[in-house]
């Protein structure tokens, strides 16, 4: 049980180095100091547009906020413009019952004032008919007096309400203007940052194109000189390969480079590991396959599994030697593999978008991933 689960943490952690490994290389790309500079520009302006969203985020809330407040307060002008209508009609009622009141009372309607104060029998019946008399009048004064309190509440609240529009529709106006200020601010850094990443891509262009005419030119220039070997060389056969003793790298495979110029202008094609298409690691692997010597797929395990070379002993390198990069020249952070060609040349897979190559190691080497090379 130990064992079968010893094994499946391996398998696992095989497919996940190989999975970041692959996916390291598949990410790389040309550059040169000027397409990094504009990139560290491109960086700051894309910072720069995200603060500026975030800015604008905020205005549009803003703008929100104050768009809601003064819908709240249409909406209580509304409800007070209803409720003035009630309370004029309850005045206008008040008001009809106070004169028809006094209408009866004094000018001969229901009740005559003369005829009211002649048919007193006593003076006690005089004051009680003018105390009636005048409590009818101060309670319907009151009525509409209160009336007219109620109604000038509602009519004040109306015209606080509407001042309180005209602030809020004052200050939506604004918010908007600060609102489109940003926007246009966005615009024009995003035209910007546009136009950077234009000229990036222009900039990698050009040198993926460099490159490509380098790489032919060498190529053409290697397969001369293979040629000339070969004919110098008629009828010799290579030497034998497999693992040295220690401390001896031994002969190595040197008609590996015959094999590998084969696939230039091979596609690179991530996990790929066949003439339709090959990643660093599988371009190793199938090169040494076509002379029957067993590598293994992953960059990593291939440095460990052949006879190693110091990354400081260039001048032990053999054509057909496998040369390892990895981050930081760390041996557990191989990324990428490339087959030394003799010279300065080397032949490699280099990354999506690229074809099978002959770069310069010169070039290589300047990254400063160099971990070491490996010999089968």
């Amino acid at each position: 049980m130990l064992l079968r689960k010893s094994s499946i943490v391996r398998t696992v952690a095989a497919f996940v180095v190989f999975f970041m490994l692959s996916t390291s290389a598949a990410l790389a790309a040309p550059t040169t100091p000027e397409i990094e500079a504009k990139k560290a520009e491109a960086a700051k302006a894309q910072s720069k547009l995200d603060d500026m969203r975030s800015d604008l985020e905020v205005q549009v809330e803003e703008y929100n906020r104050i768009d809601a407040a003064l819908h709240k307060t249409r909406q209580q002008i509304t409800e007070t413009h209803a409720r003035l209508e009630v309370e004029d009609a309850n005045l206008r009622r008040a008001q009809q019952l106070l004169e028809e009141r006094a209408a009866g009372i004094y000018r001969g309607g229901d009740v005559d004032m003369l005829e009211v104060l002649l048919g007193t029998t006593s003076f006690e019946d005089f004051l009680t008919r003018i105390d009636l008399l005048m409590r009818i009048g101060t309670s319907d004064a009151r009525l509409v007096s209160a009336v007219k309190d109620a109604r000038e509440q509602v009519a004040e609240t109306k015209r606080s309400l509407e001042q309180r529009e005209s602030e809020q529709v004052a200050l939506r106006a604004k918010a908007d203007a600060k609102k489109q200020q940003v926007e246009e601010s966005i615009a024009r850094e995003k035209e910007f940052l546009d136009s950077l990443n234009g000229e990036i891509a222009q900039l990698i262009k050009q040198e993926e194109e460099r490159l490509a005419a380098e790489a032919a030119a060498r190529a053409k220039a290697l397969a001369e000189a293979q040629a000339r070997a070969a004919r110098e060389q008629a009828g010799a056969t290579p030497a034998s390969g497999g693992r040295a003793a220690d401390g001896d790298p031994g002969a190595g495979h040197p008609e590996i480079v015959g094999i590998a110029m084969r696939y230039i202008g091979v596609p690179y094609v991530w996990g790929g590991e066949s003439p339709s298409g090959f990643d660093c690691s599988g371009l190793a692997q199938y090169c040494y396959a076509q002379i029957g010597v067993s590598v293994p797929r992953v960059a990593q395990d291939q440095y460990y599994a052949g006879k190693h070379i110091a990354a400081d002993r260039l001048d032990l390198l053999k054509p057909g030697d496998l040369l390892f990069f990895g981050r930081g020249k760390d041996a557990d952070s191989v990324h990428h593999v490339v087959i030394y060609a003799g010279g300065d040349d080397i032949i490699e897979a280099p990354y999506t978008g690229a074809d099978v190559r002959v770069a310069s190691l010169s070039a290589r080497l300047a990254h400063g991933e160099y971990v070491g090379a490996s010999r089968f």
